[in-house]
This record gives C-alpha cells, structure tokens and sequence, in this order.
C-alpha cells in the first residue's frame, strides 16, 4: 500500500531558470508566455540565446567546431608509442 499523500501529476518547469519549480500543468494559464507564440519575448528565453550564439561564434572563431586534428592526434599516439608511455 502507497502513501495516501503520493500524488503523481504532469508538471512543467522552465530548462532556463536556474530552479527547476514544478508547476502542475493543469495550472499553466492559456496566457502564459511559456506555452504560447510570445515565448521568445520572455527576458530568460532572450538570455540563453544570446549566451548560445555567443558561444557559436567563439567557437567559429577558434575553430573548434573542426574539431581536433586527426595527423595531431595520430602523432601523439605515434610518440607515446616509440617513447614507451
């Protein structure tokens, strides 16, 4: 036998805000920004696409999305063969 207090329930939550807060989804309101077409005027949906395309064209800008040299990587593997490493 369970809990008579268990309650099991659909939620919702934000991925952006920094506390996950539970909110049963039958409880979300047909206005909410979160759920409708107004959702990219919400200020931390704003926030974490800026911080994305930050990090996108940092990462253009270093190369990092070539990814690692493949002859680099062959060589270090090479030495630490020969020097017994």
């Amino acid at each position: 036998m369970r809990c008579p207090f268990f309650e099991e329930i659909m939620v919702a939550f934000c991925r952006a805000y920094p506390v996950k807060k539970m909110v049963p989804s039958d409880r979300l309101q047909a206005n909410c920004i979160c759920i409708g077409k107004g959702y990219d005027d919400c200020l931390l949906f704003r926030e974490i696409i800026a911080k994305l395309e930050s990090a996108r064209r940092a990462a253009e800008e270093t190369g990092a999305r070539e990814g690692p040299d493949p002859q680099q990587s062959n060589r270090i593997w090479e030495e630490q063969v020969k020097g017994g490493s």
